[in-house]
């Protein structure tokens, strides 16, 4: 049999206090795809960095094609052909497309750019990317996130990727976007590249994997065929146990519940139909959608953070303001989508971001107190089963699913009726999201109103009383009770069936 394109042997990390990997392997074979599993915090990332040259291993080996290899840096690891492609997507947005492919792999002749051998390199990447049409020359600022993802992937190939590792490529895509991406993959491996693909996605796994390997607490649990592993085996092994409900039950809002939340002809800027809205106490409303079909703009516009070009808002019946702090004082507050740049100040201590929406409480005589805010802190990580080393921890080094029970617990202090969830999940594991979504449902016995925005049709069905469906800016159709399903939904999203049956 030829020997595998990587294989990682043994691999052992540590770090002051904790073993981050413990005698983990790796095989990848070229023309596969290999899914690498495990909840955040289960030793992926500390895996990708040491496979791409950014970390030693302090035991264990790595082999390309067979034979013995030392990434000492990444230049290292580029050198035989092993790239990553992270979640955080570093495309440089004032810059064209072109530039942004080839940087640091220019080609020169004394010591000028070669701009005829640049434009044939990019072209040929982008083909192979499957933006065989798109224009170099376009400044990467105006490209969709989907579009940008597969720009990162035409940087790798520009490098000779043998091995391309990509890490969560499809937290930011639905839809479209996602088939591309799943083209991109499949046409690489057919090529002969050899790709090892993380994600929190589970559907992904069957539709794209060849094999699957899971990591939990830093050791191999296991690694085999995808045939061999069925979801509720995934599942099992990456979390140490059954999540036989991964969704909870729902409680049903009581009969006559007040409302909460009312919207009348409210259109944000930029346009779309009109949206009329009642959401009551302890009822849960999802919105679906395909990427760029407006949720997250119908959720920032009732937050105030986009102007409306009309409509009113109120809450309780008092009429809110379009802006996000007279949202807040009404009582309206959003979990946005990007945690770590809306959502978080990450070089602070968890303390201190657990309390940055409700400062008055921790600041008596506006005088910040590091005590009131660890006692503070403390209630929200019991309350909310927060995993961290102590109050005093970076936001940064937290994993996902910490870091946005941590947003929760910044809005929740301010003792909110609405509450406003923009992809709840996203970049979550499988573990992580059944508790968020415990918490939500938690949330919705107690009173609050909750409306939250989704590209994950599992958790819009598994998970919402009601589903708004979003095309084209505003909102093209209603779902309740049984009529919520996923295939209703995508006809709705995709406009070839006006209403459910």
């Amino acid at each position: 049999m030829t020997a595998p394109a990587l294989e990682a042997r043994g691999l052992v990390k540590r770090f002051p206090g904790v073993t981050a990997l413990s005698g983990v392997d790796l095989v990848c074979r070229a023309g596969r795809v290999h899914a690498l599993l495990g909840e955040n915090g289960a030793g992926k990332s500390t895996l990708v960095r040491i496979l791409t040259g950014n970390q030693p291993p302090d035991e264990g080996e790595l082999r390309i094609d067979g034979r013995p290899v030392r990434f000492d840096d990444p230049r290292r690891a580029l050198a035989h052909g092993v790239t990553a492609v992270y979640q955080e997507l570093t495309v440089l947005p004032d810059m064209s497309v072109l530039d942004n492919v080839m940087l640091g792999q220019e080609h020169t002749r004394r010591g000028l750019l070669s701009r005829d051998r640049q434009q044939a390199a990019a072209r040929a990447a982008l083909r192979r990317a499957g933006l065989g049409d798109l224009d170099p020359r376009t400044r990467a600022g105006t490209l969709s996130a989907a579009t940008r993802q597969l720009v990162e992937i035409a940087r790798a190939l520009v490098r000779g990727s043998r091995v391309l590792l990509l890490d969560e490529p499809s937290a930011l895509l639905a839809g479209e976007g996602l088939d591309a991406l799943h083209t991109v993959v499949r046409e690489l491996t057919a090529e002969g590249v050899a790709v090892i693909y993380i994600t929190h996605r589970l559907e992904e796994v069957a539709a794209l994997a060849d094999d699957v390997t899971i990591l939990r607490d830093g050791t191999l649990v296991s690694s085999g065929p995808v045939g061999d592993y069925p979801v509720d085996r995934i599942v099992r092994e990456m979390v140490g146990r059954d999540v036989e409900a991964v969704f909870p039950d729902i409680p049903v809002p009581a009969a006559g519940a007040p409302e909460v939340l009312r919207v009348r002809g409210l259109v944000p800027s930029g346009g779309g139909t009109a949206l009329d809205l009642t959401v009551r106490a302890g009822e849960i409303v999802g919105i679906a959608g395909l990427l760029g079909s407006g949720r997250s703009r119908l959720l920032r516009t009732l937050a105030g953070v986009r102007p409306r070009a009309a409509g009113t808002v109120e809450v309780d019946g008092r009429a809110v303001r379009p802006s996000l702090h007279a949202a807040v004082s009404a009582g309206m507050v959003l979990v946005p989508e990007e945690r770590k740049t809306e959502g978080l100040v990450l070089d602070l201590p968890v303390r201190a971001n657990a309390t940055l929406s409700s400062l008055r409480t921790v600041a008596p005589g506006g005088w910040l107190s590091a005590a009131r805010e660890r006692a503070a802190f403390e209630e929200e990580r019991e309350r909310f089963g927060i995993r961290v080393s102590g109050p005093d921890q970076r936001a940064g080094q937290l994993s996902g699913g910490n870091q946005q029970k941590i947003v929760l617990a910044k809005w929740l202090r301010t003792r909110p009726r609405v509450l406003l969830l923009d992809e709840p999940t996203r970049g979550i594991d499988v573990g992580a999201k059944a508790e968020i979504y415990r918490l939500v449902a938690g949330l919705a016995a107690e009173g609050l109103a909750v409306v939250f925005a989704s590209s994950e049709l599992p958790e819009v069905t598994g998970l919402a009383h009601r589903v708004l469906v979003c095309r084209d800016g505003g909102v093209c159709g209603e779902l309740t009770g049984d009529e919520i399903d996923e295939e209703r939904i995508m006809h709705l999203a995709l406009g070839t069936r006006r209403a459910a049956s």
